[in-house]
């Protein structure tokens, strides 16, 4: 990784800090300023993001999604990306107390792992292959915003019942929004990662005659299916506001990043 491309992932990653922080730190003051200064500062990350990822395209020819470093920093890219535009649109404040220090997770993950960036192999240089690793990354950052909503759901309706008032009560919004925004991204993120299952089985067997192996990663991404798809369904049965929807997104967030890290460039 030569200097310059360090220079703007380094960057990004203490535009992010701050951000978080500021954000994070409006739970105590309670303050619209700091949500304001922690917005510019993820704003800032995420255009240095942005060049960090352009600047990888530009050198391997390929979209950012063939190894773990790529993979994790495009997540967190379409994850600020889509809560950026649902802010403009809807004003949810209280999505940044999740997305911005999941942001910062991944692309610190990302800083640390530090695999090389390089062109990909000749063989693998397919319209499957590139769908099955677009459609699954493009996936999992919807249904990471899903589950954030999942989460501001089930806070808000128990504040309701309780008639409390907790820490994130003010920057919450409805109950109608937060479920609405949450079976919308698990439903459309959904969707597109079994799109990209199904292409990654094609690509499994056109190249090895079998449809998957049984690795780290394929089990953690089929788990993480199989719980999202139990989580899609306590909404349309109306039974998400059940304990065990925390314990089920609890084990699809770990699914998730279980087969995340069995990336393997």
């Amino acid at each position: 990784m030569n200097l310059s491309l360090a220079d703007t992932l380094y960057l990004a990653l203490l535009c992010y800090t701050l951000g978080t922080l500021a954000a994070l730190f409006t739970l105590f003051a309670r303050e619209n300023r700091l949500q304001r200064t922690g917005l510019i500062l993820m704003i800032a990350g995420f255009v240095s993001h942005t060049v960090w990822i352009g600047t990888i395209c530009a050198a391997t020819g390929h979209p950012p999604i063939t190894n773990l470093p790529e993979a994790v920093s495009f997540v967190a890219w379409v994850v600020f990306a889509v809560q950026l535009a649902l802010w403009i649109r809807y004003r949810v404040y209280a999505a940044v107390f999740f997305v911005y220090p999941l942001v910062l997770l991944l692309l610190t993950v990302s800083a640390v792992v530090g695999e090389k960036f390089k062109v990909l192999d000749p063989e693998l240089r397919s319209n499957v292959f590139t769908a099955h690793l677009l459609f699954s990354t493009l996936g999992v950052a919807g249904l990471l915003i899903g589950l954030a909503f999942t989460l501001l759901a089930m806070l808000q309706d128990r504040s309701l019942k309780n008639k409390t008032r907790g820490r994130l009560w003010e920057w919450i919004p409805s109950l109608d929004v937060c479920k609405t925004l949450s079976y919308r991204a698990l439903a459309i993120g959904f969707s597109i990662y079994t799109l990209g299952l199904l292409a990654g089985v094609l690509w499994s067997y056109r190249t090895s005659a079998g449809f998957m192996d049984l690795r780290v990663k394929q089990i953690g991404a089929v788990t993480a299916w199989v719980l999202f798809a139990v989580l899609l369904q306590s909404y349309v049965s109306n039974t998400y506001r059940r304990k065990r929807t925390l314990i089920i997104s609890a084990g699809a967030f770990v699914a998730i990043f279980v087969a995340m890290l069995g990336i393997r460039g």
